[in-house]
């Protein structure tokens, strides 16, 4: 769920000019390769042979990649940057500053996107801000610097929850927004996308408990949110009807008296009543007669 971002070589090699790998851990040939093919906005799989993945001794740290081994490479394009004639400035060589400046402009584009109804898009846009937030960078912040970037970090997550919800793809609003509290547990915000998410796949238990979380926190702050509010009420409804659903499953099934109905099944509810003669509990002869998998002829 993490994006890289790297330089895409003309020549497909392993190191840029000066010898150096690749940003990110994207250490192979076959990513330049495949990438070539490719446009912005477009998912493709790949399958790459060793001469362009690990070679023939393997790779034996992340990832674990045995002797001489094929690879499947399965590679979004989110966005691309600079030109042959004007190359992009490589991340490594960026001050803080213009990181930062980077995220936010994503986020910007992102938000415009949508708002204007493109989602998709927006969510490349998110994900092209998170690039400039790899792990090792936020390591080496301390301060407000540390501050500012996990606040830009928490926000490009938080939008991207918001933007798969619009897009109906659950699963990844809650993993976006796990990321979220892993840095703020206590964004109201983030309760409430998962709680949204978690109801849309239909887990209506956890998804109150998100929602009670949200209402706990902004009532904390003195607020009130009327989306929390009618969320909640929706899910407290949707809860209600489930019960009530269940509970009316199990009385057809236990509730044995009949309106009418033919012979055969008003003779089975007869001997589900009919007390034990030693040939069996009462009720493992009402349960086999209840799902009609046996019946006694005679007494």
């Amino acid at each position: 769920m993490e994006p890289i971002q790297f330089t895409l070589s003309a020549r497909a090699g392993i190191a840029d000019e000066e010898g150096r790998t690749r940003d990110a851990g994207a250490r192979v040939e076959a990513l330049d390769a495949c990438a070539m093919t490719m446009r912005v906005g477009e998912r493709a799989t790949f399958e790459c042979g060793a001469a362009l993945a690990y070679g023939k001794e393997g790779n034996f740290s992340f990832p674990a990649v045995g002797k001489d081994r094929a690879v499947v490479l399965d590679l979004e394009i989110l966005g691309a940057r600079g030109s042959a004639a004007a190359p992009e400035m490589r991340q490594r060589d960026m001050t803080y500053e213009q990181r930062v400046e980077r995220v936010r402009a994503h986020r910007s584009n992102g938000n415009a996107a949508f708002a204007g109804g493109r989602a998709r898009e927006a969510v490349r846009e998110y994900s092209m801000a998170l690039t400039y937030l790899t792990e090792d960078f936020m390591m080496q912040l301390f301060d407000k610097y540390e501050v500012e970037a996990h606040e830009e970090f928490v926000a490009a997550h938080g939008n991207l929850a918001a933007a798969y919800l619009r897009l109906g793809a659950f699963e990844d609003a809650v993993t976006h927004v796990g990321y979220v509290l892993k840095v703020d547990e206590n964004n109201a915000k983030a309760y409430y996308r998962r709680g949204k998410a978690r109801a849309g796949l239909g887990q209506e238990d956890a998804a109150r408990e998100d929602f009670l979380k949200a209402k706990k926190i902004t009532e904390a702050a003195g607020l009130v949110d009327a989306n929390v509010v009618k969320a909640l009420r929706e899910i407290d409804a949707a809860i209600r009807d489930r019960e009530r659903a269940t509970s009316a499953a199990f009385k057809g099934i236990f509730n044995t008296k009949t309106d009418g109905g033919d012979a055969s099944s008003n003779a089975d509810a007869n001997v589900a009543r009919q007390p034990p003669d030693g040939g069996g509990s009462f009720i493992s002869r009402a349960v086999a007669s209840l799902f009609g998998k046996s019946r006694r002829e005679g007494p």
